[in-house]
């Protein structure tokens, strides 16, 4: 019996954990999909936050969330907050006396970016509201870096940039958008090129015509190419690339459910994965303030990882034939 309740508690802990990122560790991949409580790790690294906290933000609406930065501000941690006007409502409100920055541009503020300590960073395609954090699919990246941080928090938003480091000894790119000189879009056709065995991409919104030529050119020279689209995207906004990408016989599939597939990444030879802020859209690398990350060289655990999410997402998809 004592046992049973051993097992039992140690679960709960592990399904409960954050699992914050280590320093000196690769960075921590962290999907809804893979059992990942993405609201309670962000929560918990506010929570221990005890110098700094930095936020980028689309969407920035959860009362636990807000709650928390409230908290931190009432206990005179510095805190610096970045909003797009247009996603995120009444911050200021909650957050009075902290460096809050209501952003209003011709394109959106889409990043969502979070610093604490200015070493521990997480990026990727969750907006902090509670149906993005708790309902809707999406993919976080978090990791411990002090370059990396600085770089971040040089920048702010509509501020282009680019890095090139080392996070616990993987090879990290960023790069800050807009990039009116294309050197992010001249990248991303790079890297699927480069692309010898397979690519898995799975996206919110795909209209950029150069990156739906790109993937028809890998699925042409033999690379085994499949194509994930939000399906009430890739019935609307998205319907003249997947329908091109049809045409071409390239696998494309429409997710299923009432939950947005809000991801933004492209996982290409089980080895490299650009995720991010940034839709596949000219929106994103030309007009708003988007972010995109590349980390190359993944290991075995991360590999791991990638593999459950993918499964988790074909498993919730149809093909577009059957539309």
């Amino acid at each position: 019996m004592f046992i049973v309740v051993l097992f039992t508690s140690w679960f709960v802990w592990e399904s409960l954990d954050p699992n914050l990122p280590k320093k000196d560790s690769p960075p921590t991949l962290y999907s809804n999909q893979c059992q990942n409580d993405i609201h309670a790790t962000l929560l918990a690294a506010i929570r221990e936050a005890n110098a700094s906290i930095h936020l980028v933000m689309f969407g920035l609406s959860d009362r636990a969330i807000l709650g928390a930065l409230a908290h931190k501000i009432k206990h005179k941690i510095p805190t610096t907050v970045f909003y797009d006007i247009g996603g995120s409502s009444r911050v200021y409100k909650y957050l009075r006396g902290g460096s809050i920055y209501p952003i209003k541009n011709s394109g959106l503020m889409h990043q969502k970016i979070m610093i604490l300590d200015k070493e521990m960073v997480f990026i990727g395609s969750a907006n902090m509201t509670s149906a993005s954090l708790r309902m809707h699919d999406n993919l976080v990246i978090g990791f411990v870096s002090r370059p990396v941080a600085e770089f971040l928090e040089k920048h702010e938003p509509f501020s282009p940039g680019y890095l090139s480091t080392k996070v616990g000894g993987q090879k990290m790119e960023i790069w800050l958008l807009p990039d009116p000189r294309g050197h992010a879009l001249a990248n991303l056709r790079k890297q699927i090129r480069k692309a010898s065995k397979s690519i898995q991409v799975a996206l919110f919104t795909f209209t950029h015509p150069s990156l739906v030529d790109e993937v028809i050119q890998a699925h042409k020279r033999g690379v085994k190419v499949t194509i994930v689209i939000d399906k009430h995207s890739g019935l609307g906004a998205s319907s003249k690339a997947v329908e091109a990408m049809k045409k071409a016989n390239v696998p494309i599939f429409l997710s299923q459910g009432v939950q947005l597939l809000h991801h933004k990444f492209i996982y290409i030879d089980e080895d490299t994965l650009l995720t991010g802020s940034a839709n596949w859209t000219k929106a994103a690398l030309y007009k708003n303030s988007d972010c995109i990350l590349a980390l190359h060289g993944l290991n075995d655990e991360q590999k791991k990882f990638m593999k459950h999410l993918w499964s988790q997402i074909e498993t919730a998809t149809i093909r577009k034939d059957y539309y």
